[in-house]
């Protein structure tokens, strides 16, 4: 008999999601059981002490001074060159230490861990600190924002966000205007798309876009990339299909396109605004990737309408990749991810009944929703009603 092939790291990760959601169903009547798997949540998450220890550390440079020494240095040490306090130094390090981010290997003597290390990657360097930022303190402050609201469901600013920051912008002006939150933004996204999958490779791309397209004229456009970001998406589809017929666009606001510092010379750079008149006209496919759940179901009919009008009857469609809750039981991910759109972009992710409504309500219709399960992104594919 041959050998059974070891599970991927995604299989097991998937695994370990669905065990996570089977033990909080099966200690949800057990108190002592509720209890002890609260005190491991507890000590993985630290409560907000061990995070705000940590910022304190990266914002005085100790994380980076001390994976940089490659060895152990002592607070005295690490005072002297960050100039941060050597009391501030050994009070911050012990719930850090306790949660194994750093190792104490003497009296006040510390090392990094392998934790401590991967955060200095600008990725997780990044997100950490625009989490932290702006994130955190729009949770922390959402309460007191719905009480003063009554406890009545906000779609649309002011939210918990603006409430927070004493801002009326919405995230995206206001991280414009805050440069170092918009890098640790930008170094964030550009760790998550080394990790995301490709809609093409998760779903049938044969049919759902290259089967029927057009292949007797060469400047007709075959996938529309609708506030792409750099072409990431776009650029993998042309590299995975490089005889498909037809034009490949990418679409994104002026700053945006002009800061594209590598993409494919196939891929047709596009400065275009969402909101305004959809200039590609007829195309096989226009695509859009966790942009939706950036908005207000209003703003949501805005976008699509402008996409309807360029639409083919019967040949165009428009394709979202994004989240399809469950009516029920939904992942915990996806259901922290709901609460994380609305404390910092008055958005939302949403079920096929919300989707089809927002589709309907912009004369588009659903032709089917894509999925892999409840713990994993989908694609909708819609056309023309």
């Amino acid at each position: 008999m041959g050998s059974v092939p070891a599970p991927t790291a995604e299989a097991r990760i998937a695994s370990l999601a669905q065990e996570i959601d089977a033990i909080y169903k099966e200690v949800a009547n057990d108190e002592r059981s509720r209890k002890e798997l609260f005190n491991v949540i507890q000590g993985a998450m630290g409560k907000p002490h061990a995070p705000a220890a940590l910022m304190v550390m990266i914002r005085s440079g100790v994380l980076t001074d001390l994976v940089a020494a490659g060895k152990a240095k002592t607070a005295k040490q690490l005072a002297e060159s960050t100039g941060a306090s050597e009391t501030l130094i050994i009070r911050m390090m012990r719930p850090l230490t306790a949660l194994g981010i750093f190792r104490e290997v003497g009296v006040s003597t510390y090392e990094s861990a392998p934790i401590s290390q991967l955060l200095t990657a600008p990725p997780l360097i990044g997100g950490y600190q625009f989490m932290f930022d702006l994130a955190t303190r729009s949770l922390a402050n959402m309460p007191r924002f719905l009480e003063k609201t009554g406890f009545q469901h906000v779609d649309g600013p002011p939210g918990p966000f603006q409430d927070s920051n004493a801002t009326d912008e919405l995230m995206f002006p206001y991280l414009m205007k805050h440069p170092a939150m918009m890098t640790n933004f930008n170094a964030f996204m550009a760790g998550s798309l080394e990790t995301r999958e490709d809609w093409f490779r998760k779903f049938d791309a044969q049919s759902i876009v290259l089967d029927g397209a057009r292949a007797d004229d060469p400047d007709a456009a075959l996938l529309i990339d609708i506030a792409g970001g750099e072409g990431h998406d776009v650029q993998a589809f042309g590299r995975a299909f490089p005889d498909a017929p037809g034009k490949l666009v990418l679409q994104d606001l002026p700053p945006v396109i002009a800061n594209i510092k590598q993409l494919d010379a196939k891929v047709v750079r596009q400065p275009h605004d969402m909101f305004d008149e959809q200039p590609v006209k007829g195309a096989r496919a226009y695509y859009m990737r966790n942009i939706f759940h950036d908005w207000p179901n209003d703003r949501c009919v805005d976008i699509m309408k402008r996409i309807a009008a360029a639409m083919a009857p019967g040949y165009s469609k428009l394709l979202i990749f994004e989240w399809v809750l469950v009516p029920r039981d939904v992942p915990l991910y996806p259901a922290l991810l709901d609460v994380n759109m609305m404390a910092l972009l008055n958005g939302r992710e949403r079920t096929e009944d919300e989707w089809r409504a927002l589709l309907a309500a912009a004369g588009l219709k659903a032709i089917k929703f894509h999925t892999h399960g409840p713990a994993e992104e989908g694609l909708i594919e819609a056309e023309l009603a």
